[in-house]
């Protein structure tokens, strides 16, 4: 029963969905916004049936545009965190014939490494059938349960093994259509690892340590210039021994009506409970990064509410940890500032955090504090533009 009338509000919510875009497109925009998908959270049992091998693996659509990566993020015992991708084309460089390697790591002793390495478009090779993708003797494979990362450039190595603690994710089909369906644009999402224990190694100037630890694994990919459907999301987790969460709010440009598509994931114990776009972000306390090229936000408050869960969050910047000026890496600075201005000024940010907030389901009530990661991406803002005027998506009022 529970999946039958999971799939006939799949159908009415899809209804409602088309007929908003209709009403887009007859208001003039010159771009609409189809999401494939529920926007209902399945039962419980629906949402941890975990996702199919091809889920993480290529997705490749022709066209100039064409994305893909596939990200890695471990928070180790002794205080040690890496951030690790491979990514297909080189996106500081989307027009040369490159992809690249993102090697981060973050010692607890301050040291921060880094890295967008880039190598020539002829050395990527990656799998339609499962997760197994490579860059030279840069590789990550495997599926659930386990997969497997090995990374190497100049001082650093690794050699980890991520293990699901809890079962894959994807959001309906894992993908949010934009434009006319005929040429099919996506922008994908899906979460191989929501939680995932880490062991292996990791080598830093030549000394190796072992490393054990937790971490997260998802993959993204599209087909279309992103910042003419994108403006700017946020994006983060947040994890402690019995609750873990994603967050993210991507609001759309102005040529899609200068909408926001909210998520939220949510797992208690071994179990995800809830999947829900019924959620209302708020940023605030804007400051200019550490170049003086964009404003991000200080302060992020979200709170959800669907059946029987409900949570309230607040979210206070700490540390500016990584910050990339992507204009900056193919255009001369004189020209950079004046593009920033009177066009886009696209960045992306990675800060460091402190959270705290309540998660209420039933009778339960979960208070939570603690320390995170959160990223800012910065697509189609001028320099200095602070958001003004972004709603939620119309299925959020009709559903």
């Amino acid at each position: 029963m529970g999946t039958k009338k999971s799939l006939l509000m799949l159908a009415a919510e899809n209804l409602l969905l088309l007929a908003a875009a209709k009403r887009l497109y007859q208001w003039n925009r010159t771009v609409q916004i189809i999401p494939l998908g529920m926007f209902q959270s399945r039962p419980e049992d629906e949402l941890n049936k975990g996702i199919k091998p091809e889920d993480d693996a290529l997705h490749h659509y022709s066209g100039r545009f064409y994305w893909e990566w596939w990200y890695f993020d471990a928070s180790f015992n002794d205080g040690s965190r890496c951030v690790l991708e491979l990514q297909t084309p080189n996106l500081v460089n989307m027009f040369a014939d490159e992809c690249a390697m993102l090697f981060n790591v973050y010692l607890p002793d301050g040291r921060a490494y880094n890295n967008i390495v880039p190598f020539p478009g002829s050395m990527w090779k990656a799998s339609t059938e499962a997760c197994d993708v490579a860059i030279g003797e840069n590789t990550i494979k495997g599926g659930y349960p386990e997969y497997h990362v090995s990374f190497k450039h100049e001082n650093l190595a690794c050699d980890l093994v991520f293990r699901n603690l809890l079962p894959g994710w994807t959001r309906g089909t894992g993908e949010v259509l934009f434009g006319d369906p005929e040429k099919k644009q996506v922008f994908g999402w899906v979460v191989a690892q929501p939680k995932a224990s880490v062991t292996g190694t990791l080598t830093v100037d030549g000394e190796e340590r072992k490393v054990s630890g937790t971490g997260y694994h998802d993959h993204n990919w599209g087909n279309g210039f992103l910042p003419a459907y994108v403006s700017h999301w946020v994006w983060g987790r947040l994890a402690t021994d019995r609750v873990n969460m994603i967050f993210a709010d991507v609001c759309t440009s102005k040529k899609c009506g200068k909408y926001k598509i909210p998520v939220i994931f949510l797992a208690i114990d071994d179990r995800i409970v809830l999947e829900s776009a019924n959620a209302r972000f708020e940023v605030s306390e804007y400051r200019f990064d550490s170049q003086g090229f964009q404003m991000y936000p200080g302060r992020l408050e979200f709170n959800f509410s669907e059946r029987e869960i409900s949570g309230s969050f607040r979210i206070l910047f700490k540390e500016e940890l990584e910050m990339v000026n992507t204009l900056a890496e193919k255009i001369p600075g004189p020209l950079v500032k004046i593009m920033g201005k009177l066009l886009s000024a696209p960045a992306y940010y990675r800060f460091l955090a402190d959270y705290e907030g309540t998660i209420k389901r039933g009778d339960e009530v979960l208070n939570l504090c603690g320390e995170t990661h959160w990223e800012y991406m910065v697509l189609g803002l001028k320099k200095g533009e602070i958001p003004q005027g972004w709603r939620n998506i119309p299925h959020v009022a009709l559903v």
